[in-house]
């Protein structure tokens, strides 16, 4: 009973192949398709002649694969079907108009009938490959729509093992995170500052240092020895008056000098003159 089934299941199965009669139909045209392949290949300057040849080779053999794998030769495939030419019937030439073509090194004389009857069985079978692409997603579309919903559904029953909980904030970590942010820009002000205050003592290091390593001249030892006086414990230079430095400075002295020559004090008489005026 089941292997009926099974039989009367494969009898019902549609055969998309394409159901021909002649074999030299089918070589006459697979010519014309090898022919514009040549010429596409022959377009392409970028490609190498030994890549092309392989190229060529490779689509050829693919070529005549997939077509003899999707046609019947009065309901046979293409391995069991026969040649014509054993039968005698190569070369022969109907009443009608034919072409001859060269394929492979096979001459055949194909009907012009025969090959506009191949041509719109093909347009046939394109045009219902693409109504079929067309038209199937849309039917196909429902079942998607439907499958995931189910998922969803099923996604829902699921329940949770582990309940989430939430996680608590430590009230000191938060206050230590606000006493850092509050000092922060505080900080970053004392740094500026005290960037820009080392930038001024930089500044006033190389002056001193310029200063240091400056020798002195001869004018600058002179004025060094009248406000320090004579080095080697030499007495003090006496200034203009008679009055000497005793290390006060210069304008201390010169302030004296001043004062005790515009001051005159009064000369005293000896006492023994006032005795003798008596009477």
């Amino acid at each position: 009973m089941a292997q009926n089934l099974g039989v009367a299941e494969m009898e019902t199965e549609k055969d998309y192949r394409v159901k021909l009669k002649s074999k030299k139909v089918v070589t006459d045209q697979l010519g014309k398709y090898r022919e514009l392949i040549k010429k596409l290949l022959d377009g392409q300057s970028t490609i190498t002649e030994e890549v092309k040849q392989q190229i060529l080779e490779e689509l050829l053999r693919d070529f005549d694969r997939g077509v003899q794998e999707n046609i019947l030769i009065n309901g046979k495939a293409w391995e069991d079907a026969p040649n014509e030419g054993d039968d005698g019937r190569v070369g022969l030439q109907s009443k009608d108009c034919s072409v001859r073509k060269q394929v492979g090194l096979l001459d055949v004389s194909v009907p012009e009938e025969d090959c506009k009857a191949l041509d719109d069985l093909l347009d046939e079978n394109i045009l219902e490959t693409t109504l079929k692409r067309s038209s199937y997603p849309k039917k196909i579309l429902p079942y998607v729509v439907r499958s995931l919903k189910a998922e969803r559904e099923l996604m829902g029953l699921y329940k949770e093992v582990v309940k989430p909980q939430e996680m608590k904030k430590d009230p000191v970590q938060e206050t230590i995170m606000m006493n850092l942010s509050e000092a922060a820009p505080k900080i970053t002000r004392q740094a500026s500052s005290v960037m820009k205050s080392l930038q001024g003592l930089q500044q006033k290091a190389a002056g001193v240092c310029q200063v240091l390593s400056m020798q002195p001249t001869a004018e600058s030892r002179e004025i060094h020895a009248e406000v320090f006086g004579a080095p080697g414990g030499e007495a003090a230079p006496l200034v203009p008056g008679g009055i000497a430095r005793n290390g006060q400075p210069l304008k201390r002295a010169v302030l004296e000098m001043e004062l005790s020559s515009a001051y005159a004090l009064p000369v005293k008489k000896p006492p023994a003159a006032a005795n003798v005026e008596e009477p």
